[in-house]
């Protein structure tokens, strides 16, 4: 019992509903002048109606992608040795300020040497670029939901719903549970469109569990008797925090360890694509050397050399290819990281079960494949060779030596660069197997798995990991 005549405060507190379900509340009390022996409660706005503590996901997200410089979302975020990530203009800027050989972390204020890079917060980076991309757009408002009491086709919007009576009340219907004791225990909530979903049909109870053997909503009847007695219950709410702690969370980690993957492949494409054109570029270049050295008799063997160029300098299809099957990964682990998020944004436990069992075996499915590893084309040097020392043949022995020079330096390989690429792969594809594997190793420890053990599929993409091939100079 609380004294609230003489002062507005917020309380804190906890009751329990039938069934041994305890909730955490939050009440506000106003200064109230009545006597508690009336037991009356006024009106819909000053009832001390029960609603669960807690802030949006969403600004709750937001705040974490923001940085503390511009207070606007990171936009190229790098990374400090003391752990603190800030835009990289903003680090710019504050290492511009300072005064002598080391300047403070804007946020813990640790000393860094000004003279030190800052290294890129790839996966901060991704995060809060798919969160700009989206937009994180705000739930739709559930529509109103009618009165139970008012005549057909004159039922206005409920402004509760009583979980004991399972009936939803306008303001006006909603008086009787105000003002008479009879109903003073009886717990209003904010209205609901589904209470006669959330019975179960056997028993004509409220869903007040969960049964893990089974994945399904039980009532307390259910527990003791029938196919769930024994089976390991669980209330929804805890049911609800178990699967987003033990299934979600650790899903949509792998699904931020695979987008980084996928944007690493999307940047060694970018990086071979570029090679690739630098080598026809130069060999081109060469060409027009070669075209103005030999002028109008060369005509026709500078056509041959640049036909010979392109057709083997990896730029074909090949790459193309490697671009669809990268991008086609990125997008499905795009849709599976989109819609792990809206699962942890479901804070209704009921609705949440619904969709979750919907969604986990796509989305388990999707996080299990692995990721296209392409087979990257080479230059056909030899070949090139070949067919350039034909054409040559064609000329006059005093052009031999002007072409020679030519094709050396067009088809010379730099074996250094070639080494460091090769190691770079292998790193790359220990790495990948490993986190493939550690993803494995969590998925059969998992206590929700009895019900979502399904024979992982097998795709060419997926069977054997190509082998990566460089285009070398």
């Amino acid at each position: 019992t609380f004294d609230c005549s003489s002062r507005s405060e917020t309380l804190l507190f906890a009751f329990q509903l039938p069934g041994t379900v305890w909730l955490l509340c939050c009440v506000s009390a106003s200064p109230c002048p009545a006597s508690p022996s009336q037991g009356k409660r006024s009106s819909v706005s000053q009832l001390p109606v029960v609603e669960m503590a807690g802030v949006s996901e969403d600004s709750v997200l937001e705040g974490e992608l923001t940085c503390s410089v511009c207070l606007e979302l990171f936009q190229d975020p790098h990374l400090l040795a003391c752990g603190h990530s800030f835009c990289l203009r903003c680090l710019e800027g504050v290492r511009k300020k300072a005064q002598g050989s080391r300047f403070r972390c804007p946020e813990c204020r640790e000393t860094h040497r000004c003279s030190g890079s800052f290294q890129k917060n790839y996966k901060l980076a991704n995060i809060a670029e798919d969160y700009r991309r989206r937009g994180c757009p705000a739930r739709e408002p559930p529509p109103p939901v009618p009165c139970d009491f008012c005549p057909p086709g004159k039922q206005v919007a409920a402004a509760k719903t009583c979980l004991k009576c399972e009936v939803s009340m306008c303001a006006e219907h909603v008086k009787p549970h105000l003002e008479r004791p009879a109903f003073r225990e009886h717990p209003l909530t904010e209205p609901l469109g589904d209470v006669k979903e959330r019975k179960c049909p056997e028993h004509d109870e409220a869903f007040r569990y969960y049964c893990a053997d089974d994945g399904v909503c039980v009532c307390t009847a259910c527990t003791v008797e029938g196919r769930h007695a024994g089976h390991t219950i669980k209330t929804l709410k805890n049911a609800m925090k178990d699967l987003k702690q033990d299934r979600l969370q650790p899903q949509l980690q792998r699904a931020v360890r695979k987008l980084a993957q996928t944007e690493k492949e999307l940047q060694k494409h970018s990086k071979h694509e570029g090679a690739a054109q630098r080598f026809v570029e130069e060999a081109e270049q060469q060409v027009g050397v070669l075209g103005e050295q030999l002028q109008e008799q060369l005509d026709g063997f500078l056509s041959a050399l640049r036909e010979c160029v392109r057709a083997h300098s990896g730029t074909g299809p090949e790459l193309q290819e490697n671009l669809s099957r990268i991008s086609q990964d990125r997008e499905r682990l795009q849709e599976a990281h989109s819609g792990i998020e809206t699962l942890l944004q479901e804070n209704d436990p009921f609705r949440f079960l619904q969709e979750y069992h919907t969604a986990a075996k796509r989305l388990s499915s999707s996080l299990k494949m692995r990721l296209c590893v392409p087979d990257w084309p080479t230059v056909e040097r030899e070949e090139l060779r070949e067919s350039m020392e034909a054409r040559v043949e064609e000329f006059e022995s005093e052009l031999r030596l002007t072409t020679n020079d030519i094709i050396s330096s067009v088809c010379a390989e730099n074996d250094e660069e070639e080494a460091e690429e090769d190691e770079e792969d292998e790193d790359f594809e220990e790495d990948s197997e490993a986190s493939d594997d550690d993803e494995d190793d969590e998925d059969d420890g998992d206590e929700y798995d009895d019900n979502e053990d399904e024979e992982e599929e097998t795709t060419s993409e997926e069977e054997v990991p190509l082998r990566v091939r460089k285009i070398r100079f």
